[in-house]
């Protein structure tokens, strides 16, 4: 059995200041190479051999779509490999629910693909780097993760990489997944043991399983009290083919906004109403939307549909296709 681990950097891979810092080594620490974190935790060989793969040593605030697919192809290629049974993926948490989404929609495998991160700097006092490793690894390994998708593991919990996303700043038990809470733990005594099985489509079943063109333009818009049609124009000016526009509970936009969104899609531009609502993030596909022409977000992040909006469009997919795809992922 053989693991293949992939380093991208993130806390988990960050060197630290010191035992006791907890925040500045955001802006001061450097970040290690995949091969040099797995060389600080040498207990990490007695769960599983592992083949590592050096992808990068990055800040997840600086990770791109490009990173995406390089890492889609990267993990497709390994993970053909008949003496490879799963991956793990180490990640910074600012952006990993963004990466682990992607590939879980994009890659064409049933072999466990894990992505983990930290909190803490493994040189800190009471730090997560190592549990949340020797768990990732613990996921990978176990039978029972083939065909779950892409997961990400923290806290002694397991996520699905649909519904996982970042919720506080400092705390261990940053990452959750809100509205339909995580698929498993594992255990005090270290057994995997998993509740449920993601029902949407993922990895080998999905539609966008190889997809390697380059990912078009779709931006993000907030409703707040006296937003207006600034940054639709914007975002439409400089080339969005898609927009998703993040409304009051349960989907509305002030009025400027909705009339910016009216000319965006009379432009051709598609446009998704998502909620802030972050507990009941799906959108009602309500007459009042339709017949505007808008789609409906289903139970995902903002951050989520704009992925899943710029794959349905990199696809070539049009309005019924996309609003299909979003009831159904």
């Amino acid at each position: 059995m053989t693991i293949a681990f992939f380093g991208t950097g993130g806390t988990i891979a960050n060197r630290g200041t010191g035992p006791h810092d907890y925040l500045h080594y955001l802006d001061q620490g450097t970040v290690m190479e995949a091969s040099e974190l797995v060389e600080n935790y040498p207990e990490l060989t007695d769960i599983a051999q592992m083949q590592i793969e050096s992808f990068g040593a990055l800040r997840s605030k600086y990770i791109t779509a490009t990173h995406w697919s390089d890492l889609a192809q990267r993990l497709t290629t390994i993970l053909d490999q008949p003496h490879i049974t799963g991956a793990v993926v180490a990640h910074g948490t600012g952006t990993l629910e963004e990466t682990a989404w992607f590939l879980h929609l994009t890659l064409e495998t049933t072999k466990p693909v894990v992505v983990v991160g930290a909190q803490r700097p493994g040189s800190t006092v009471g730090s997560d780097a190592q549990l949340n490793l020797m768990d990732a690894l613990r996921v990978a390994a176990d039978p029972a993760s083939t065909g779950r998708g892409v997961t990400v593991v923290m806290n002694r919990q397991i996520h699905s990489a649909r519904d996982v996303t970042k919720v506080a700043n400092h705390r261990l038990d940053a990452l959750q997944s809100p509205s339909r809470g995580p698929l498993g733990i594992i255990g005090a005594d270290h057994r995997v043991q998993y509740w449920r099985t993601p029902e949407n489509p993922h990895t080998a079943t999905s539609r966008f399983a190889g997809l390697s063109t380059e990912m078009p333009r779709v931006d993000i818009v907030h409703a707040y009290t006296g937003a207006d049609e600034t940054a639709v124009e914007a975002f439409v000016a400089a080339g969005a083919r898609g927009l998703i526009a993040v409304g009051y509970p349960p989907g509305t936009l002030t009025r400027p906004l909705d009339d910016a969104v009216d000319a965006a899609i009379a432009q051709g531009v598609v446009v998704v109403q998502a909620s802030r609502g972050f507990l009941e993030p799906a959108v009602m596909a309500r007459p009042g939307l339709t017949s505007r022409g808008l789609l409906a977000n289903t139970d995902i992040t903002d951050a989520k549909a704009k992925i899943l909006l710029q794959v349905c469009l990199a696809q070539g997919l049009s309005g019924p296709d996309i609003a299909e795809v979003f009831a159904t992922y």
